[in-house]
């Protein structure tokens, strides 16, 4: 066995021995007093090339710990992993045939012509890089008038997963159209489409699935929430606790979105949004394309710039699948219990969390990481998985 380092792609013939092995099952717990307890290697364990969940323990002792030591990746490993070992803060992996130095190198040449590389830890430097990327896409997107002509750009741009979390609301209706026309996904460069099922959809929102499904030959998975943690949550709250209080709302989307969210984004390099700028002052900013630094991805939102009238106008000229309930009042659909059909008037997003007197009313899905954290007292964090 010999270590090749990510950055340089030279061999380590005789490194040194790790201080912690840990496995991709690994708590929370254990991975803080691991990223305390030394300075030396910690060794993450692959016992597939399947399992990625070694990427979010890389990324979680790089982020939340603080850990700035050498991460290893050992176990059943493959060359072409090794852009995304160095992306989420792998120093080296281990290779059992030192013939195979040759294949890792050809496929961390790419990565080298993007990330500058330093003498060890260059996770800030590829954060630089990424964000750099970010900000080139959202230039030529912004140049680019046509939204086939968007998704396509997206894919041309973003190496590996791209993902697409979808409400099945008009704009993203009018984005999955739109990836379907522009064949990205049948010439190689798939969209992971889902939505998130927090078990509390109106029916139309299912049977939109369905008939968007069928329309648009693509596969839209449903990430669901974890039971556990939402039969604690019921039992603490109480069935509709979330109208006691914000913290308690925020508390319920934390568990139902935030976290089934972050989950289907582990191992993705790009995420598309429906975000525009005009559906509310919280969204005027919105950039095109930008780094999302807690993620580790690219966030695009190719419908930024888009007004109410382009958004319809696509709709009639493409024919494109809509949820029945906005012929009923509904604007922005979120779960049943928590969204109401609005006036004629009213703010787009008045009909979510009604009873709530904040101005910037989100779910969590769009601010900052520090922000959602600070803001939500749900039992416990997300543990490493």
């Amino acid at each position: 066995m010999v270590l090749v380092d990510l950055t340089t792609g030279a061999l380590i013939a005789e490194p040194d021995a790790a201080a912690a092995v840990l496995e991709p099952s690994t708590d929370h717990d254990i991975l803080e007093s691991a990223a305390g307890g030394n300075a030396g290697p910690i060794a993450i364990m692959f016992p597939n090339f399947a399992d990625g969940r070694g990427f979010s323990l890389a990324r979680i002792l790089r982020d939340r710990l603080g850990f700035t030591g050498e991460i290893r990746a050992v176990g059943s490993l493959i060359p072409d992993q090794s852009q995304f070992l160095l992306r989420s803060g792998f120093d080296t992996a281990e290779i059992a045939d030192p013939g195979a130095a040759e294949s890792w190198n050809a496929s961390l040449a790419h990565i080298r012509r993007s990330y500058q590389p330093s003498a060890r830890n260059p996770l800030p430097l590829r954060w630089n890089a990424s964000a750099k990327a970010a900000a080139e896409l959202d230039r030529v997107l912004a140049a680019e008038d046509d939204l086939v002509e968007r998704i396509k750009l997206i894919a041309d741009c973003i190496d590996g997963r791209i993902a697409f979390s979808t409400s099945l609301g008009l704009e993203d209706q009018v984005i999955l159209q739109a990836i379907a026309e522009s064949g990205v996904t049948k010439a190689g460069a798939a969209v992971d489409v889902f939505t998130l099922d927090t078990g509390r959809l109106f029916p139309e929102v299912l049977e939109t699935v369905e008939l968007s499904e069928l329309r648009y030959r693509t596969r839209i998975r449903l990430v669901v929430p974890d039971a556990r943690e939402v039969e604690e949550l019921v039992t603490r709250d109480g069935v509709y606790g979330f109208r006691q209080s914000v913290d308690n709302r925020k508390s319920c989307c934390e568990v139902r979105k935030v976290r089934p969210l972050n989950r289907a984004l582990r191992g993705a390099q790009g995420w598309i949004t429906g975000l525009r700028r005009d559906q509310s002052q919280a969204r005027a900013d919105v950039p095109m394309a930008a780094w999302d630094e807690a993620r580790g991805l690219i966030k695009v939102s190719p419908l930024a710039d888009w007004t109410d009238e382009q958004v319809n106008t696509y709709i009639d000229a493409h024919s494109v699948v809509v949820n029945p309930l906005h012929a009923q009042g509904f604007v922005s659909i979120g779960c049943a219990p928590c969204t109401r059909a609005i006036e004629p008037g009213e703010d787009p997003r008045a009909g979510r969390w009604w009873w709530e007197a904040e101005d910037k009313k989100e779910c969590g899905l769009h601010v900052a990481d520090s922000e959602q954290r600070s803001a939500v007292p749900v039992a416990q964090e997300e543990k490493a998985a």
